[in-house]
């Protein structure tokens, strides 16, 4: 079963008045987008158990958590959405930072859930790591 993240949702998640259409559009396009991709980084075992209410809960939430970290990611690229106003010991300003915060509540969320590896893919990381240079001792040498 596909996960559903609405827009209303990541209006409530950024703090958007839910009378506010600007940001609509957006919304709409990151949602179809981020979905699909985010489905598929999960294992379709934890997907398909639809009987386990609390499990979808968790996945709906962190799909949320990241498609609304991204909204808030475009939008602290806007002319001044990154100003702030501080008053005395206040300060006022956007809630881009919540962004980065969300993104990595959403990603720990989803983390214990993603799609082991397949063997191509272990190949390439274990290609990447850093390989440890053999120990020169007085016998590997003796061996050269």
């Amino acid at each position: 079963m596909p996960l559903s993240v609405t827009r209303s949702d990541v209006k409530r998640k950024c703090m958007v008045a839910s009378s506010e259409t600007t940001y609509d559009s957006a919304i709409d396009a990151l949602i179809a987008e981020m979905l699909p991709a985010i489905e598929h980084s999960l294992d379709p075992l934890y997907l398909q158990d639809t009987s386990n209410a609390g499990l979808q809960a968790e996945l709906r939430l962190g799909a949320l958590e990241q498609i609304a970290a991204e909204f808030l990611a475009q939008r602290a690229r806007e002319p001044g959405f990154m100003e702030e106003v501080q008053v005395g010991g206040v300060r006022l300003g956007p809630a881009w930072e919540r962004g980065r915060a969300l993104a990595e509540q959403g990603s720990a969320r989803l983390a214990p859930y993603r799609r082991a590896l397949g063997g191509a893919a272990q190949a390439l990381v274990a290609s990447r790591s850093p390989r440890l240079a053999p120990l020169l001792t007085h016998e590997t040498l003796k061996e050269v």
